[in-house]
């Protein structure tokens, strides 16, 4: 039976029209001209539905409360990278998932990106998570990485945490939010990096792959994590994480992709399919 599902999600993964149909459902464009206020991590939650383990993990951070919020996530980031080796994909309800990272039994860039959201949520730091790809079918790459509001900066900050890298505005002597430096690379500016740990990634040329001017980034939005606990931990035991997100999105409580910088119809799908819904 195991096998037969799995044949199932492969088919459906590796065909086009079925791909491209299960991305459509899932993304829209942004009209809007702010950005702000789009894919809070603290809209879609509730502090009483997070596990008591990121409670308990969260007290050996040992955060400064008086700290502004970039220097509160740049704690958090640094002590999940330090405790995190990091490996193959878990994608599984966020109490696991936290789990097995620091049990070291895996973590890519989706799953440190869930649990930085968790970890900002508990601390009063204002999150979202992105997500960026090159094109949809057959990509190259696909990575998730964060975004935080800084209140002594005034402005939304980009921030990698499984690539351990934040990225530095030259010009303005800042940080970039992850809409200026989009909008940056897209105009012929180069990429500029520093680490916010002793963590460096073993493919550091990817960097340059993920971040680039042909890049497609797009705001991971209603995620709701009290959701896909539910549903992960009902069925984690019995059925792939492709086919508990099947769920989630037959029943239209599913995350959503929102593109801000491109219209993601005339971008990444083929003109034969671009009016479908």
């Amino acid at each position: 039976m195991e096998k037969l599902l799995k044949k199932i999600a492969s088919i459906i993964n590796r065909h086009p029209l079925l791909y491209y149909i299960r991305y459509i459902l899932i993304s829209k464009n942004y009209k809007g001209k702010s950005v702000d206020k789009i894919g809070l991590f603290q809209y879609f939650n509730s502090l009483d539905a997070i596990p008591q383990l990121y409670f308990s993990i969260n007290s050996k951070i040992a955060i400064d409360n008086s700290l502004d919020e970039l220097d509160k996530a740049l704690e958090i980031a640094n002590y999940l990278r330090q405790s995190i080796e990091g490996g193959t994909a878990i994608g599984l309800s966020s109490e696991l998932t936290l789990e097995k990272m620091l049990d070291g039994k895996g973590g890519v860039c989706s799953d440190f990106s869930l649990i930085f959201n968790i970890f900002c949520f508990i601390n009063g730091i204002k999150v979202k998570e992105w997500g960026s790809i090159d094109r949809f079918y057959k990509t190259q790459f696909g990575h998730s990485f964060n975004e935080i509001y800084s209140s002594k900066h005034q402005k939304w900050i980009a921030i990698d945490i499984h690539k351990s890298i934040v990225f530095e505005d030259v010009k303005n002597k800042n940080l970039f939010s992850v809409v200026d430096l989009f909008t940056d690379l897209r105009s012929g500016n180069p990429l500029v990096i520093s680490h916010f740990s002793e963590y460096r990634s073993p493919k550091q040329e990817r960097i340059q792959k993920i971040y680039s001017s042909n890049t497609i980034p797009f705001i991971i939005s209603n995620n709701k994590n009290e959701v896909t606990d539910y549903y992960f931990n009902k069925f984690q035991n019995y059925f792939s994480p492709f086919f508990i997100n099947t769920i989630i999105l037959v029943l239209r409580m599913n995350h959503k992709f929102i593109f801000v910088l491109d219209n993601y119809r005339l971008k990444l799908l083929p003109e034969s399919i671009q009016k479908l819904r």
